[in-house]
């Protein structure tokens, strides 16, 4: 006999009653609008570089922005109801601290898409979204490598 994690039957009779904890729609909600600073400051720090460097940074700034609508999208269809998310603009800095920066905060999405990566109806979608900031934190070194001091 198989046996039952009793968070994960709790977890499950919430979804089949249509019941979330409001932990997972203020996390969805988080994250959205961490995305959506992400998406504002890469398009901010694009506009302080050219050619390649420029392309890259118009590139993150895109799939930050899918990465908010599909957390909106999730959070749609777990409540029924749309996310009204605000972010903070992001203050002028320097581009190796704006980098330096924006790789911190990768790294933590990274650990909070992993962490949702079992999710039985987005999981998949988490996984993705994993995938991406992990290329996301590779194009930012490779952005900081080839600055010029």
């Amino acid at each position: 006999m198989e046996r039952f994690d009793a968070e994960m039957e709790e977890a499950v009779w919430q979804r089949v009653h249509g019941e979330q904890p409001p932990r997972l729609e203020q996390s969805l909600q988080a994250l959205a609008a961490a995305e959506l600073s992400e998406a504002a400051a890469h398009l901010m720090l694009s506009r302080q570089f050219q050619g390649k460097e420029k392309a890259i940074l118009r590139k993150i700034y895109e799939e930050d922005q899918t990465h908010a609508a599909c957390l909106k999208g999730i959070h749609y269809f777990t409540f029924d109801t749309p996310l009204a998310v605000r972010h903070v603009p992001p203050a002028p800095e320097s581009p190796v601290i704006a980098l330096r920066k924006a790789y911190g905060r990768k790294l933590r999405a990274l650990r909070q898409y992993e962490s949702r990566a079992d999710d039985p109806e987005y999981g998949a979608v988490y996984q993705a979204l994993a995938h991406q900031e992990r290329e996301h934190c590779r194009l930012i070194l490779e952005l900081v490598g080839n600055l010029k001091k």
